[in-house]
């Protein structure tokens, strides 16, 4: 049987899960790419028509999906959150936070805690 090809099935090969142990480093498309033996170009456009977002948008929006877990689960300040989730620091955290959330990590973080 032969493989898929066309624009779609490049990026199928990869898996998200394959990026969520390192999203606090650095992770570039070059690397991704180069999990599934792609060239950036290829693995980008066919990321896109798989899953409707740009690798760069996935990751981002992975590792504002961490935060939001830890800022809920642990008593990490905002500073380390930052770190953890692959960010260089908490105003890099913020912005993205605001930007994507519409709203900084502190408020979100007051409004979604539960006190237990």
């Amino acid at each position: 049987m032969r493989a898929e090809s066309g624009p779609g099935s490049c990026a199928a090969a990869w898996r998200p899960g394959s990026c969520e142990a390192g999203l606090d480093a650095p992770i570039t498309v070059a690397d991704l790419a180069g999990e599934v033996r792609l060239s950036e170009g290829h693995f980008c456009r066919g990321f896109k028509v798989s899953t409707g977002e740009t690798p760069h948008g996935f990751i981002v929006r992975r590792r504002l999906a961490r935060a939001q877990h830890l800022m809920l689960t642990t008593d990490e300040p905002l500073s380390q959150v930052a770190m953890l989730c692959g960010m260089s620091d908490q105003a890099h955290l913020t912005r993205l936070f605001r930007r994507h959330l519409g709203t900084t990590p502190l408020t979100w973080r007051r409004t979604y805690r539960q006190e237990g």
